[in-house]
């Protein structure tokens, strides 16, 4: 029997285990408590549907569906995002990139506490808005894509997948790009000849039954002109245990897309219809769809149709089902919300029957694929079970450490703390500490035997980290030469983090059945934004941290040799007093003042910043030149530094760096006389550039904007979006164009349509007017080159912007990452005029693009809207950029040559 057993386990717990989700830090939600989070747990388990959603980034989701499908109906639900999101914009920060891609994972995660879904992730990075399918399928790698969706399919095994549509003549290719991977992967995940590395490696192929595509969201159901009717799911019914109507809780969901500027309003109760057009099928399909599941069973009697043919060789198997079902529904009418322990009895027997079952499919004369596919499902509903029990007993486990960071060999506190909000006491069997190997237990506390009715029970432990301990980094790094991820982990290939360093299983007794609780170590503190509770789990860091900054330092030529601040901050996690020393390593032709300097720390949590200046020794041309910094401590030597991710909607998450410099020479110059200020924006970087060229400005306070002596500036810079958090800067923009008007140079980068105005049309509808903010009609609109290497012209070459204080030329336009730009002016009146227009090559996005570069002449002054990417350009050092920015605020100085 036992050899039978663990013959097949690892084929069903392996894709099992990767389906599973990790056990979340952030608070539950109210509902996920009490007698509603009782109610939730049930409605899953008479349920083995699955559905399984396929998009490209976070926020392409149909939150209310998922919260219809997983909450309302306890069908077990699953998003697969194709990217994290990393070529993105953000409103709340500076983050851009791979920051930006934790911040949207997070947000997925604290999304998710609200529709129940499991989170996966393919390898494919966001490389930035396309306009192409063909480009996002080379620059992902096509096959290497299609091949993680199957992954998914295979392990993840959903009845139903749902998909974006397939087609569409407009921006953001990457949507269509991941219907177009998921529908390939839809058969392709059922030949063992496609991928057969993962049929090698344990995974099993599968087909889902049906595979549809989003039709139209929030419309009313409608037939398709491809003959098959719409099905359109109505989200809008309310929901008695979740308090709230699906659609209220899942746009609820969506707003925690903060960084992307989801709305944070919920939307009042009303209809909203969730449509999908059937694609493909692998069962037979009438013609008009009521529902997604349509046509396939979904009770727990269901599961008997993976042993079709073979039901002789188990018996047991239809009355063991029925049975299970029966327990199930004993349960349902148990349920009593003053009194949840009622529901206990019926679930340990429903547990106790399942496990029963499990041990008979294991041990039966099934063929292999049949026992694989009912233990996989019987395993999931366990773990279901297991959720509802802990429930009905008002089980609660927290699981706190005294410190949130440890490094190596490090010692910390961890308190265990069981509560029992029922009037019955529960005896524990055991509590175990799942950890990484090379971690010890060196304290403990008495063990927990029983918690009392309605009290708490408590153990502490003293724990040594492993002196060999990983620190708790992103399992993915960006491929070389791809758009894509490397995994530096292959188990944990799809999730959305490496499972949690710590975790605490609490083993207990529910009517003479085993049951057990998990939880994460967590460390509890203040967020810094207004108040509350946060909580993150247990990170170990390394024992020193080195952070060189800024990362990216680009050098005038004619600076060179005056020297350029760095500053370098150790931060020491280790235990008890340390010496060492930091050190550079400087490419042919740097200096360094000082050389060296040594580090003393006392103890843990001790941070010290120096200051260094690199200088030439030698002139220089135009280049790129790498700074190496390590801190040596006896043998050991630290050259990566660590930033913390950490906003009050998401857990907080670290992201490591190479301790180095990049120092980029750049031949550039700026005008002289230059009095400049500057409206801050959103996760604006620009003013560090404006430090690296070395041109001295005012950050503009709201009293400066709206009482202050704006006469003291010859040019002000707004920053990017700096219209959609500065309400000072709408309220005050008049005193600005005045200032304009007597001769100033504003420059205004780019917005989104906050700049526009919205006024109701004659049929009621809101309609976008044009900008309030302009000196001359003019509104933003949807324009953007997305080729990063797109042909520029200069339209008015003699204009003092190309060629004051620097020559532009072809080259300023080389290196550009992501893109060209975006948010270019739409439509405008005669008084502005293009200096540039680009164009992409794509069918969707043909044609001549202005907006990007555009001029107002307004009495003395003049008005500039920048559509051009530098904010992104800028941090990235590309020297165009910053021959371009300097060529603009040169406008405003006094020897600025009229055109």
């Amino acid at each position: 029997m036992l050899t039978r057993w663990i013959r097949i386990a690892p084929f069903a717990l392996a894709a099992f285990l990767l389906a599973a989700p990790a056990p979340a830090v952030q608070k539950p939600l109210p509902q996920d408590e009490g007698a509603s989070g009782l109610a939730l747990a049930l409605r899953r388990l008479p349920n083995t549907a699955s559905f399984l959603h396929v998009t490209a980034h976070p926020d392409d989701e149909d939150n209310p569906l998922l919260v219809l499908l997983g909450r309302g109906r306890g069908i077990h639900t699953g998003l697969l995002t194709l990217t994290r999101g990393d070529g993105g914009q953000n409103e709340i920060g500076p983050e851009l990139f791979e920051a930006l891609g934790i911040i949207r994972t997070e947000e997925l995660m604290s999304m998710h506490r609200y529709d129940g879904a499991e989170q996966f992730f393919s390898r494919a990075y966001e490389f930035g808005y396309s306009f192409s399918v063909d480009e996002t399928m080379q620059r992902w790698g096509r096959e290497e894509i299609v091949g993680d969706v199957v992954r998914i399919l295979r392990t993840f095994r959903p009845d139903v997948v749902g998909i974006l549509p397939r087609a569409g003549a407009g921006g953001g290719q990457h949507h269509q790009a991941s219907a177009l991977i998921a529908e390939e992967a839809f058969r392709a995940a059922a030949d063992p000849q496609r991928f057969p590395e993962q049929i090698a490696e344990g995974l099993r192929p599968w087909q889902a039954k049906k595979f549809y595509e989003r039709h139209r969201w929030g419309a009313a159901g409608e037939v398709a002109d491809d003959e098959r009717a719409v099905v359109a799911i109505d989200c809008g019914g309310f929901d008695p245990i979740l308090g709230t109507t699906y659609y209220e809780f899942g746009m609820e969901s969506r707003s925690l897309h903060r960084c992307q500027g989801m709305g944070q309003v919920v939307p009042l109760p009303g209809r909203c219809a969730s449509n999908w057009k059937l694609v493909d099928a692998a069962i037979s399909t009438e013609r008009d769809e009521s529902d997604l599941f349509d046509g396939i069973e979904t009770g727990l009697p269901a599961l008997e149709r993976f042993a079709a043919g073979e039901l002789e060789r188990a018996p047991f198997l239809r009355p063991s089902l029925e049975s299970l079902q029966s327990a199930v529904m004993r349960a349902l009418d148990a349920f009593d919300a003053n009194d949840p322990s009622k529901t206990a009895p019926p679930l340990a027997d429903g547990l106790r029957t399942l496990r029963q079952l499990i041990e008979q499919v294991a041990t039966s004369d099934l063929s292999e694929a049949a026992r694989f596919e009912i233990l996989l499902r019987l395993h999931r509903k366990e773990t279901e079970f297991l959720a509802a029990l802990r429930h009905a007993h008002q089980l609660r486990l927290d699981a706190v450490v005294d410190a949130g960071l440890v490094s190596p060999s490090q010692h910390f506190g961890l308190t265990v703390n069981l509560a029992n909000g029922s009037h019955a006491p529960v005896i524990v069997r055991n509590v175990e500490l799942r950890m990484p190997e090379g971690w010890k237990v060196v304290e403990s506390g008495d063990p927990i035997r029983e918690v009392p009715a309605r009290g708490v029970a408590e153990r502490r432990f003293r724990i040594r980290v492993a002196p060999d301990a990983a620190p708790t980094r992103p399992y993915w790094v960006r491929e070389e030469g791809a758009d894509r991820y490397r995994n530096l982990n292959p188990k944990d290939f799809g999730k959305p983090w490496p499972e949690p360093v710590l975790q605490v299983r609490a083993h207990y007794d529910s009517s003479g059945e085993s049951a057990w609780l998990q939880k994460a170590a967590e460390y509890p503190y203040e967020g810094p934004w207004v108040g509350g509770e946060q909580r993150h789990e247990l990170m170990v860091v390394p024992k020193v941290s080195v952070r060189a900054a800024p990362e990216i330092s680009v050098v005038p030529l004619d600076q060179a040799r005056e020297g350029r601040e760095v500053r370098v901050t150790v931060d020491y996690n280790g235990e008890g007093p340390a010496s060492g020393r930091l050190n550079f390593r400087l490419p042919d032709g740097w200096e360094v003042r000082p050389a060296s300097t040594d580090l003393e720390f006392e103890g843990r949590g001790e941070s010290a910043t120096h200051r260094f200046f690199l200088s030439s020794s030698e002139t220089l041309t135009e280049g790129e030149h790498v700074v190496r910094v390590e801190a040596r401590f006896g043998d050991q030597v630290f050259h990566e530094g660590h930033e913390f991710i950490d906003y009050d909607h998401i857990e907080k998450r670290v992201l490591y760096h190479p301790s180095e410099v990049e120092l980029k020479t750049v031949d550039v110059r700026v005008a002289d006389g230059l009095r400049l200020g500057y409206v801050m924006g959103v996760g604006d970087q620009v003013p560090k550039a404006l430090n690296q060229l070395g041109i001295e400005y005012s950050m503009m306070t709201e009293d400066d904007v709206a009482f202050g002596d704006l006469d003291r500036f010859n040019v002000i810079v707004t920053g990017v979006r700096a219209y959609l958090n500065r309400e000072d800067l709408r309220t005050y923009n008049d005193r600005l164009l005045d200032w304009v008007r007597r001769g100033g140079v504003m420059i205004v980068q780019y917005n989104k349509f906050e700049m526009n105005s919205f006024e109701p049309d004659t049929d009621g509808q809101v309609r976008m007017g044009p900008s309030q903010f302009a000196p001359h009609p003019l509104q933003v609109g949807r324009g953007r080159v997305t080729d990063q290497n797109a042909p520029v012209e200069i339209l008015l070459p003699e204009h003092p912007v190309f060629h004051f204080p620097n020559r532009i030329s072809e080259r300023d336009w080389d290196g550009w990452s992501q893109e060209r730009g975006l948010y270019f002016i739409g439509e405008k009146s005669p008084d502005y005029r293009d200096l540039i227009s680009m164009e992409d090559p794509f069918e969707y996005n043909a044609g001549e693009q202005l907006g990007s570069l555009v001029e107002a002449r307004y009495g003395q002054g003049c008005w500039i809207y920048l559509g051009i990417g530098l904010w992104r350009q800028l941090p990235a050092g590309v020297p165009g950029a910053y021959r371009l920015l300097a060529n603009l605020v040169s406008l405003g100085s006094p020897d600025a040559p009229s055109d």
